[in-house]
């Protein structure tokens, strides 16, 4: 591996998630062992297509995908830094940090919300893929 320190080469990956549930199932499954951990980055990268997960642009990115597991390290992955310079200019000047209402939608007052175990998949899944960007 590099390490570029020049942001200007940085190009942003994006994300598009079918199914966060889905995602989550895969999470999960690679977490207990039911789902093998692709070795490769080609690997992760139909791993990921197979539930439904593409990732736009990442071969140009130079980047590699990994799947690691706290039970075999420690490991502080940084947020992007310029993300974090943005919002750090947005909250200093925003009231307050207000929550986003998706998963509260997900539940209140719908009779066809996710029921524990499935939002509990969908939470894994937002939260695993959405610390990837």
């Amino acid at each position: 591996m590099t390490d570029n320190n020049d942001e200007s080469t940085i190009l942003p990956i994006e994300m598009e998630m079918a199914d966060r549930e889905a995602a989550g199932r895969l999470i999960v499954g690679m977490a207990i062992g039911e789902i093998p951990r692709p070795n490769t980055t080609a690997e992760a990268l139909q791993l990921l297509k197979d539930h439904g997960i593409e990732l736009k642009d990442f071969p140009a990115s130079g980047k590699e995908i990994r799947f690691v597991s706290r039970d075999d390290a420690v490991y502080v992955v940084l947020p992007p830094a310029d993300l974090m310079r943005q919002r750090i200019a947005e909250y200093s000047k925003a009231p307050r940090y207000t929550l986003p209402g998706e998963y509260k939608l997900q539940v209140e007052n719908d009779p066809n919300a996710l029921k524990a175990l499935g939002m509990f998949y969908f939470r894994v899944g937002d939260y695993s893929f959405g610390q990837c960007r």
